[in-house]
């Protein structure tokens, strides 16, 4: 049983070129910190070269350039590290699902597969337990008065995640109930049982039964900006689509996810 003033935890997050290892998209930053109880006892961040470009949708988000990572270290070199830092611990991930995809093609890239045998979900939780109006990384911090410094890049959102997982767990406390039930074990997802994984934002905002504008790059580099009703999450045979009626264009059309830059829930 484990003593979560004790306990030694691995709160991670990772940045990737878009939204699907599926279809090829890479890790391109790793942060993680790790804690024994709430005692900080190492913080690693390693930006990764991906060997493919930044999806649009990536760059906007977490503000890296290729330029940035092409001379940064492949994920072989990192793998190491990443796997010493995740040995023996409490594994903390917001929208686990999501990061651990990556890092489980990763691994299978080299020959590995990762086993996470205690793993904690912070999306999850807060679900389960709080009534919120958004369950982003943001939101859920804000709720709690967790501070931010940069978000979407690795180290800085994994600190985040250390603060609102001890912020939410003092919260449960009233429930008497020890670490343990909140931990599940990650099994390795297979294609496509385990359905598509959106980062919490964008699935929030598509799944709003709302309205929501987006800025969308074509595959000519154009910008444009259109409100669109959400259908479904489709994946065809080279990506990861939204499939949508366009106001502006007054028709069902197909958005590649990787390429909407903003999404916004009419209010």
């Amino acid at each position: 049983m484990f003593d979560i003033s004790s306990a030694r935890f691995a709160f991670l997050d990772l940045e990737t070129t878009g939204l699907s290892p599926w279809f090829g998209d890479r890790i391109c930053e790793v942060g993680i910190v790790i804690s024994e109880g709430k005692r900080i006892k190492e913080q690693y961040r390693a930006l990764v070269n991906p060997e493919r470009p930044l999806s649009p949708g990536a760059a906007s988000t977490n503000g890296l350039s290729d330029h940035d990572l092409k001379s940064a270290p492949p994920f072989e070199q990192v793998a190491p590290k990443v796997l010493g830092l995740l040995s023996d611990t409490v594994v903390v991930c917001h929208n686990a699902q999501f990061d651990i995809q990556f890092l489980d093609s990763e691994f299978k890239r080299l020959g590995h597969e990762i086993q996470i045998p205690n793993l904690i979900d912070t999306l999850k939780l807060a679900r389960e337990f709080y009534d919120l109006p958004s369950y982003s990384l943001l939101s859920i911090a804000e709720a709690f008065h967790v501070p931010m410094t940069t978000a979407h890049r690795a180290l800085d959102d994994a600190r985040t995640l250390r603060g609102i997982f001890f912020a939410m767990m003092d919260g449960l406390k009233q429930f008497n109930r020890p670490l343990d039930a909140y931990i599940g074990i990650y099994n390795s997802p297979a294609w496509p049982n385990d359905g598509i994984q959106l980062p919490t934002e964008l699935g929030e905002a598509i799944y709003s039964n709302k309205r929501i504008l987006i800025r969308y790059v074509d595959g000519d580099g154009n910008e444009t900006e259109r409100w669109i009703t959400p259908r479904q999450i489709i994946g065809l045979a080279d990506y990861v689509y939204l499939q949508a009626y366009c106001h502006l264009r007054e028709a069902e059309r197909n958005f590649r996810l990787d390429r909407i830059v903003e999404v916004k829930v009419e209010i």
